[in-house]
């Protein structure tokens, strides 16, 4: 990978140097002292190393930057990209997160649903409360009334047998009876 770098930045000849060294014999090798030269090969060739390393981390760095852009400027979709390769886990989770999102949109309806179907039951069952309330008051006013008649029987019953030639009193007590059934049936 480095030899391709190399070739790449034109740098060949610390390539072709690396290459002669290893080629050499091992007698030639351990004739050899250790010149200044071959030091200065070898730190020059260590500062090569480490600059080459730079170069990729920034060039590295430029590409996802460009991946980036490119990805921005097609819209978010790598597929329309001319490097495109489908991942099939990728697709794979495209397809598991469209069959996510229609089965929420499903939920969502069916909430939104039994969410109105609840709102009229609570509207029913206040009816029915009232309803029931009113019920409850109005046979409390008929026990009221019952009450009522028979203390005013007791009453004409009473009053009856005080007067009973007095017709002036009948009359009475029959538009007394008269005004209580009006009372009694207008509640």
């Amino acid at each position: 990978m480095f030899a391709r770098l190399l070739r790449r930045f034109g740098r060949v000849d610390v390539d072709r140097e690396e290459s002669r060294v290893k080629q050499m014999k091992p007698k030639e090798a351990c004739r050899q002292t250790t010149s200044p030269e071959n030091v200065l090969n070898k730190v020059q060739a260590n500062e090569e190393e480490e600059r080459l390393n730079r170069e990729l981390e920034l060039t590295t760095k430029e590409r996802n930057e460009l991946t980036d852009r490119l990805l921005y400027v097609t819209g978010g979709s790598m597929s329309k990209s001319p490097y495109f390769r489908p991942n099939p886990f990728y697709e794979n989770l495209k397809i598991k997160e469209k069959e996510v999102m229609s089965l929420l949109h499903n939920l969502d309806t069916k909430n939104t649903e039994h969410h109105e179907k609840f709102q009229e039951l609570k509207k029913e069952i206040n009816f029915y409360r009232n309803l029931h309330s009113r019920l409850l008051m109005d046979q409390a006013c008929m026990k009221k009334l019952v009450t009522l008649k028979q203390e005013s029987k007791e009453l004409q019953r009473y009053l009856f047998e005080l007067n009973p030639n007095d017709e002036d009193e009948q009359e009475k007590t029959s538009n007394l009876q008269t005004q209580q059934n009006v009372v009694g049936t207008s509640s």
